[in-house]
């Protein structure tokens, strides 16, 4: 049961990374993709060197976020792959 869970939160993430690299897109907000590389780490970290004990529920939230965010940079980097070689 636990790896349905997981399979389908996966799911959910790549598809808001999707969607978020489709909205930005279209109001013609570019983002360089180490930014995206840099955030995803950025989100986990800060937090946890600033506020030592974090709640557990504020901790999966910022794990999502990391997800979310390195999800976009592993996007962007294949699309810029792909108009690369073709």
């Amino acid at each position: 049961m636990y790896w349905i869970i997981v399979f389908f939160g996966f799911l959910g993430l790549l598809a808001a990374s999707y969607g978020t690299l489709y909205l930005l897109k279209k109001r013609g907000i570019i983002i360089n993709r180490w930014i995206w590389a840099i955030a995803s780490f950025a989100v986990v970290i800060v937090p946890n060197l600033i506020f030592q004990p974090i709640n557990q529920i504020v901790s999966y939230i910022l794990y999502a976020f990391c997800g979310l965010f390195a999800l976009n940079f592993m996007i962007e980097q294949h699309d810029r792959f792909v108009k690369r070689n073709s």
